[in-house]
């Protein structure tokens, strides 16, 4: 018989992993109180289902073997929890189509949008770091972050575009 901790089960539950929850609430909920922009709901689930896959695959590239730049929650372990953390990036993926079209940047505008929102990113993972939610290791700094949320929010963009088509 197995007397070890079961797997894909946090060893203990803390204060980041009720931070964690609180969050996906709270970033559902206000998604949830917008008024609705999209004709079609099916586009407002690929859109937050991007937001999941997209910190997902990134999580699972530079986060995990060979590269190995920071453990997410409590350590290398998957767990529940890890996988209830990605869920916190859905709402992010709406919200950034929700405003783009409801006030339609263009231009230079749009670039400006995709910088505040790359500080935006910056600023909640800061917070996500400050919680414990992200170990920085294998010298990695936030600074190195930028590009990919530069490249996954320009990506969405162009997968909303495609999407709506």
């Amino acid at each position: 018989m197995n007397t070890g901790p079961i797997p894909f089960v946090e060893e203990t539950f803390n204060g980041n992993d009720i931070f964690v929850m609180v969050s996906i609430v709270l970033a559902y909920f206000v998604i949830f109180l917008l008024p609705k922009q999209f004709d079609n709901a099916f586009i407002s689930f690929l859109l937050i289902s991007y937001g999941v896959v997209s910190a997902t695959l990134f999580d699972n590239t530079i986060g995990a073997s060979p590269f190995d730049f920071y453990d997410i929650m409590d350590g290398p372990k998957y767990t529940i929890m890890d996988i209830w953390a990605y869920l916190i990036y859905g709402p992010y993926g709406y919200a950034f189509i929700y405003f783009y079209e409801k006030y339609k940047f263009q231009g230079k505008s749009l670039i400006f949008y995709i910088i505040v929102w790359t500080c935006f990113g910056m600023f909640i993972e800061w917070i996500n770091v400050l919680m414990n939610v992200f170990t920085y290791k294998a010298g990695y700094k936030w600074i190195f972050s930028i590009p990919i949320y530069l490249f996954v929010q320009s990506f969405c963009l162009m997968f909303y575009k495609y999407i709506k088509k």
